[in-house]
């Protein structure tokens, strides 16, 4: 006769069913001891990784809060960013004018005597583009500029036509632009128009060596001349140049003259310093946001807290050490000091009981109206572009910039800490996986011993029931 197995958990689900065995829940106790043996170092381990991972979402908090403040250094090393620069024509119809650079603020009064022109030379007509002007011969175009420089184009032999010489001026590139030009609706009278750059110094002539000089020496083949633009500013007169679009007149400025007009014509020039000081606030209110996150992240939590309240609580040292670093950031002196402005305490920088930085906007604008352009140097050294690694000046913003890029980069002291958290996360986590393996064996130790138990109790009940059963029979037998 095949035995029961009383030591596997279907056996005793059986005997309970069969209300044999002591009727105890073998596989709930087993369990709950298991547990009970090891509920308090799940526990700890719980917590210590639900700490870590607090603390990374923690780090990566702080960071994303000093690429804010970085940014808004970032927003002052330029010093062509500190400043809004405007220009305004009274007529620019006549005379546009727009900013290229940092022009200095100022009025300049001016007025167009002559607009700078090009030489304009034209050929004798051709019945046709491809009509042989020199018999099939190759041929040569010398051309004579009045700065006294000279170019030569080469023309191969069959293609001394109108449309091969343009092809050949035109390839050449030496300054001068070749048309080929139908002058008739019938298609039988075709020129070669040649046409030079603006500015006196640009006027040419041409010979070909060829007889008639393909008509360019003829009365009338001069359309026009080359000729500088005239003009008076402020009272300047004969102030030439050879383009009518003008960029080194007025350092910045980019004038482009339209018409020559005998009437004065105001170009206004205007600078605000709304960037820089909107600049210097949004350093302020970085500051102060971030503050106030180091403070929520470190502070006791409680029911209206935010999810990452606390977070970095157990990293008090750490987040102590950050703010006084911040802080000498904000006080420390540039690298570009100029006149008696060296730092943000000059314009106006102060910190209040708190710990929150303050701006005095009355002092700023002070400062500003006695010397905006010291203030620009001490923040930016008056460059633009500069690289973090170039070793020349690079002024407060970029100084502080670099600073903050030393904590945020990859190999910086936040990562590391962030990596440490995330290293201590799979550590709990091994050893949480761990505990389960040794919950299990434990609870199969359990399990395999209360069912010998079990097996035990429900022999001795037989026992016992025989024995009930036989004092049973002894005691009617004599009842009869």
């Amino acid at each position: 006769m095949a035995t029961i197995d009383k030591t596997t958990p279907q056996t005793t689900q059986i005997l309970k069913t069969l209300e044999m065995g002591s009727g105890v829940d073998v596989q709930g106790l087993a369990k709950s001891l298991a547990e009970a043996e090891s509920a308090a170092r799940i526990k700890t381990l719980t917590e210590r990784k639900s700490d870590a991972e607090r603390s990374v979402s923690g780090y990566g908090i702080v960071a994303s809060f000093l690429s804010g403040f970085k940014s808004s250094f970032d927003a002052l090393k330029d010093v062509s960013k500190l400043t809004n620069r405007s220009v305004a024509s009274t007529d620019p119809t006549l005379l546009a004018a727009s900013v290229s650079g940092s022009p200095a603020a100022g009025r300049y009064e001016m007025t167009v005597q002559q607009l700078a022109g090009s030489t304009s030379l034209t050929s004798s007509g051709s019945a046709a583009s491809d009509t042989s002007l020199n018999g099939g011969a190759a041929l040569s175009l010398q051309f004579a500029f009045a700065s006294g420089s000279s170019e030569t184009v080469s023309v191969a032999a069959q293609n001394d036509t109108p449309a091969g010489i343009v092809a050949a001026i035109n390839d050449a590139d030496i300054g001068v632009n070749a048309l080929l030009v139908n002058k008739s609706a019938a298609g039988q009278d075709w020129y070669i128009v040649l046409q030079g750059q603006t500015g006196s110094a640009n006027d040419f002539s041409v010979s070909t060596g060829v007889a008639g000089n393909f008509g360019f020496s003829d009365a009338g083949a001069r359309l026009s001349t080359a000729q500088d633009a005239i003009l008076t500013v402020n009272g300047m007169s004969d102030v030439r140049r050879s383009s009518n679009r003008v960029t080194d007149l007025v350092p910045g400025l980019t004038l482009d003259i339209k018409s020559a007009q005998a009437q004065s014509i105001s170009v206004v020039v205007e600078s605000s310093n709304d960037p820089l000081r909107e600049g210097l606030q949004r350093v302020v209110d970085s500051y102060n946001e971030l503050s106030t996150v180091l403070t929520e992240l470190t502070r006791l939590p409680d029911e209206n807290s935010e999810e990452y309240t606390g977070s970095l609580r157990r990293e008090m040292p750490f987040v102590n050490s950050l703010r006084a670093q911040l802080r000498a950031m904000l006080t420390q002196t540039s690298s570009t000091p100029e006149n008696s402005i060296s730092g943000l305490r000059d314009l106006g920088l102060s910190f209040n009981l708190d710990g929150t930085a303050a701006l005095d906007d009355a002092q700023l604008d002070t400062v500003l109206a006695a010397d905006a352009d010291a203030v620009a140097v001490m923040l930016s050294a008056g460059t633009d572009n500069v690289s973090d690694f170039s070793t020349e000046a690079k002024g407060f913003a970029q100084d502080v910039s670099i600073l903050l890029k030393t904590i945020l980069e990859p190999a910086g002291i936040l990562q590391k800490r962030k990596d440490s958290g995330n290293t201590r996360i799979q550590q709990h986590d091994k050893d949480l996986e761990a505990l389960e393996t040794r919950m299990e064996a434990v609870y199969q130790r359990y399990l395999k011993q209360f069912a010998s138990m079990e097996s035990l109790v429900e022999r001795m009940q037989g026992v016992g029931n025989y024995l009930k059963g036989q004092f049973t029979a002894m005691e009617n037998m004599y009842k009869d």
